[in-house]
C-alpha cells in the first residue's frame, strides 16, 4: 500500500511555486492578484514567489497594468513567461528516421532537424541521436549547461517512471535503458523524460494546441504511423491532464483468428490499419504485377505512403480499395474507443488522412458504429501530420515537467 506524504512547511513551499509557475505558464499575461484567486493563496505568498522568479529572469511583468487596490503605490502588471529564459530539446527515435527540435520556454522552434539514416540498431540510434543534440546545440550557440530538460520518444511500450523502453517488437529492441543510455552518451547531466510517441504528442497538444482543446476535460490522441497509439488525457481544461496508459489499441482484436501482428497475436488492428499494413498489402499488388500507377511512381523500390496518396490522387483502383478497407477498420475501432472512453475531443494524425475523402470515409463509419445511447458528442479533429511532431511533444515533456518539478533552492 502507497501513502502519500504528508504535508511539511518545505514541501507545501515547492508545491506553491510549481503551482503559481503553471498558472503563469497557463493563463499569463495573468495579475497576481488573480492568480492568488485562482489558487487560494494569500497575496502576500503569490507576489513573493512571483517576485523571486522574476529576480530569476523566468517571469516578467508585462504590458501596461491597471491600480490595484491590494497593491498600494502601484499599477497591477500582468506577468508572463520569458520564453527565452529556458531550453528544451526533443528527440523521436524511429529506426527509420530520428527528427530533433530546440524550443524556448514558449514551444517556439529554434531548431528543428530530421536525419533519415534507417538504422533498425538501437545503440547506433542513440548514438545519432546524441549527434542531433549537438548539432542543436551548435546551430542556437548554446551549451548542455543551457538545457533545462530533454525528451525522449519511441514507438513502442515504455516505462515513463525509469525511462526504458520495454518493448519495439518491429525492431525486436527490448528493456533499452533509453534515459540512462542518452545522458552516458550525450554527458547531460539534467532531466531526461522518456515516453511513448503518441503519448508525446499527447503532451504536445496540451502544451501547444490550448485553442483547438478549449475547454475539453477530456481527449485522445489517435496517431496511426507503423503502429497505431491512442492514449487518452484527463482534466484538461486549465492545468496538465494525466495521461491514461500507453493507449496501444493497434492490438485490440478486430478480427479473431485473422492476420497475424508483429506483437505475435493475430487479427489486431495494427495488421489491417497501420502505414505499415497499407504499405504491405499495396506491395503484395505491386509483386502481383498490379496497381500500374503506383508502378509508376515507386519504380522498383518499395512503396511509401506519399507513393500511396499519389496514386489514390490519379485514380488507381487497386490502391483504393486497399486504402478504403483501412479506413473502414480504422472507423469501427475510432467507434468503438469513443464508446469506451468518450473523450469530448478526439485529435487524429496520419498520413491516409491527409486527404479528405479518407477523413470523410472515416466519420461516416465512425458514426454508424458509435453507440449514441451512450455519447455521440466527441469533436474530432485530424491533425496534419509534420516531420517533427513527435520531436515537438518530446520537448513538450520536457517543459511540462520542468514546470511540475520547479523549486527554488
Amino acid at each position: 500500500m502507497q501513502f502519500e506524504p504528508g504535508a511539511n512547511p518545505t514541501r507545501v513551499k515547492a508545491a506553491n511555486q510549481a503551482a503559481i509557475l503553471k498558472t503563469i505558464y497557463h493563463l499569463g499575461p495573468i495579475k497576481r492578484s488573480e492568480i492568488a484567486q485562482r489558487l487560494e493563496l494569500t497575496l502576500p505568498t503569490i507576489t513573493t514567489n512571483v517576485n523571486s522568479m522574476m529576480a530569476r529572469g523566468i517571469v516578467r511583468e508585462t504590458g501596461d497594468g491597471r491600480r490595484d487596490r491590494r497593491l498600494v503605490g502601484r499599477k497591477a502588471h500582468p506577468v508572463d513567461i520569458v520564453p527565452e529564459s529556458r531550453h528544451f530539446i526533443g528527440i523521436e527515435l524511429q529506426g527509420a528516421r530520428r527528427t530533433a527540435c530546440l524550443l524556448d520556454y514558449r514551444g517556439r522552434a529554434l531548431y528543428t532537424w530530421e536525419d533519415r539514416e534507417d538504422c533498425p540498431d538501437y545503440d547506433r540510434n542513440i548514438q545519432l541521436s546524441c549527434r542531433l543534440i549537438g548539432q542543436a546545440l551548435d546551430a542556437c550557440g548554446l551549451t548542455l549547461e543551457q538545457i533545462s530538460g530533454i525528451g525522449v520518444c519511441a514507438p513502442g511500450l515504455v516505462d515513463h517512471e525509469r525511462g526504458i523502453l520495454e518493448i519495439r517488437p518491429s525492431y525486436n529492441w527490448r528493456h533499452k535503458d533509453i534515459r540512462g543510455d542518452m545522458a552516458a552518451l550525450s554527458g547531460y547531466p539534467g532531466p531526461i523524460s522518456v515516453e511513448n510517441n503518441a503519448c508525446a504528442r499527447a503532451y504536445g497538444a496540451q502544451l501547444f494546441q490550448r485553442e483547438v482543446l478549449g475547454d475539453a476535460q477530456t481527449f485522445a490522441y489517435l496517431f496511426i504511423n507503423q503502429g497505431i497509439a491512442c492514449p487518452l488525457v484527463l482534466n484538461t481544461a486549465t492545468a496538465f491532464g494525466s495521461l491514461v496508459g500507453a493507449g496501444e489499441v493497434g492490438h485490440m482484436v478486430m478480427t479473431p483468428g485473422g492476420l497475424r501482428c508483429n506483437c505475435g497475436n493475430h487479427g489486431c488492428l495494427e495488421a489491417y490499419a497501420s502505414d505499415r499494413a497499407v504499405l504491405d498489402r499495396c506491395g503484395e499488388l505491386l509483386a502481383q504485377g498490379r496497381t500500374p500507377r503506383l508502378r509508376e511512381l515507386c519504380g522498383m523500390a518499395a512503396p511509401a505512403m506519399e507513393h500511396v496518396l499519389a496514386a489514390l490522387e490519379q485514380g488507381d483502383g487497386d490502391v483504393a480499395e486497399v486504402v478504403e478497407q483501412a479506413v473502414y477498420i480504422l472507423g469501427v475501432a475510432v467507434a468503438n474507443i469513443n464508446n469506451f472512453a468518450c473523450p469530448d475531443k478526439m485529435l487524429i494524425e496520419g498520413k491516409l488522412f491527409c486527404r479528405q475523402e479518407n477523413r470523410e470515409r472515416l466519420l461516416t463509419v465512425v458514426r454508424q458504429n458509435l453507440c449514441g445511447v451512450i455519447r455521440s458528442g466527441t469533436e474530432f479533429i485530424f491533425v496534419e501530420p509534420t516531420a517533427c511532431s513527435g520531436a515537438m511533444g518530446a520537448a513538450a515533456m520536457a517543459i511540462c515537467k520542468d514546470l511540475e518539478t520547479y523549486v527554488e533552492l
